[in-house]
């Protein structure tokens, strides 16, 4: 490993220093009612930057900020306008108090598969040896931990997507060569799905894909060039033909796209913006966008202007977006909250308090939960935020120097 590389873990260790444990529901509704006098954030997250924007860059700027200043301020600047402009008002606040059920989390069928980086969370990494990024499968009860694909790519995986039927897993590689691969969820050597992008930062780097509803396509990112300009990118599972919208594409290095996920009827795309600002050589903005699958319609979704937005899932139904303010991969916050939008941009919705750290969203298959990465492990809530809880806090709290760090989850709930 080189010495930029180390510096980047270091940095990021150093960074992801926080709670150990989340709030109860209890302390959750007190902090919605009475005025706090915010003393410290606590990353608690790790975050990642792609490749051709200089993570380590980034890394060395935090590390330097926080040590200077103790707190983390993010002064953002306004939103670039496309299509309908973004309201002006803020937020509305969680207030909603979850509802009593007898469902127990801890009985769902099927697997979690989730991204996972530092010591390996079965205890198997040996002393003095790093783990690089991976992916995950437990139950919800907490049997059956085991590692997905486990050296395959050695890069390291991110980014993972269960196919519609719950048979797949498409995943793109952490570090170079950054290409997209599928493997079965039972296991087996992964398939590499690029067939025409080296993942070298100087020809072509695919990362971050999402199944289409009829798991036909696959949408992702994909960069190109010296400059590793990006745009979002289908690739059609039968004929392996790659399709790149060039609406999409960005105009600067310090901009990059993340994350896309496709409306359930395979017309739309929602994905959101990363901005870096290269005066304060730091992340300072994200913004969620909608295009169609042709590549027409590119709009921003319009949200609230002063706070940044990603981490966006189409709901099964159509009706209904989850993202998270603050998205995971890019600004480990503990601000980030995670809210519902209408695709019109109608009917805001925030279904979790603020100055808590819940982030990284994603609809269960069924649409009726939202699952999301809280403070050390994964929680469901009803869409309208009631019944918001841990899966089964005391098995499955990845987060910790021992257990490394799991996040961005996803509930494969087939037996």
């Amino acid at each position: 490993m080189s010495d930029e590389h180390r510096f980047e873990r270091d940095a990021r260790a150093w960074l992801e220093l926080g709670p150990t444990d989340a709030p109860d529901r209890v302390v959750e509704a007190a902090l919605l009612e009475i005025d706090q006098t915010s003393q410290e954030r606590d990353l608690w997250i790790p975050w990642r930057l792609p490749t051709m924007n200089s993570p380590m860059r980034l890394a060395a700027a935090a590390l330097v900020g926080v040590v200077a200043l103790g707190l983390i301020y993010l002064n953002l600047p306004g939103k670039n306008d496309v299509g309908p402009p973004s309201p002006t008002s803020t937020l509305p606040t969680a207030t909603s108090t979850p509802r009593a059920t007898a469902a127990d989390y801890t009985t769902l069928d099927g697997w979690i598969v989730f991204e996972h980086f530092g010591k390996a969370p079965d205890g198997s990494t040996p002393a003095g040896v790093e783990y690089p990024r991976s992916l995950w499968l437990v139950h919800a009860d907490g049997t059956g931990l085991h590692e997905l694909a486990p050296g395959i790519p050695a890069s390291g995986k991110g980014s993972p997507d269960i196919s519609p039927d719950g048979n797949r897993v498409a995943f793109s590689a952490w570090d170079l060569p950054v290409q997209i691969w599928e493997v079965d969820i039972e296991g087996g050597d992964p398939r590499l799905l690029s067939t025409d992008c080296s993942g070298q930062p100087a020809d072509c780097t695919d990362n971050a894909p999402a199944y289409s509803a009829d798991g036909s396509r696959i949408v992702f990112v994909r960069s190109t060039g010296t400059d590793q300009s990006n745009a979002i990118a289908i690739l059609d599972l039968a004929s392996r033909s790659v399709t790149t919208l060039e609406s999409t594409r960005t105009s600067s290095p310090d901009v990059w796209l993340a994350e896309p996920s496709w409306s359930p009827d395979g017309l739309q795309i929602v994905y959101h913006d990363v901005r870096r600002d290269p005066a304060q050589d730091a992340i300072v903005d994200a913004s969620i966008f909608i295009v169609n699958a042709d590549g027409s319609g590119l709009h921003e979704l319009a949200l609230p202007d002063g706070t940044p937005f990603g981490d966006a899932d189409w709901s099964p139904d159509g009706s209904q977006i989850v993202f998270s303010s603050y998205p995971i991969h890019e600004f480990n916050d503990s601000r980030a909250a995670v809210s519902t939008v209408r695709p019109d941009g109608t009917d805001l919705q925030t279904l979790t308090s603020s100055n808590i750290g819940y982030g990284a969203p994603s609809w269960t298959p069924d649409g009726l939960h939202i699952m999301f990465w809280g403070p050390t492990t994964f929680y469901l809530m009803d869409p309208d935020g009631a019944n918001l809880r841990p899966i089964n806090k005391p098995d499955l709290t990845f987060f910790g120097d021992t257990l490394g760090f799991g996040y961005y989850g996803y509930l494969q709930p087939t037996s």
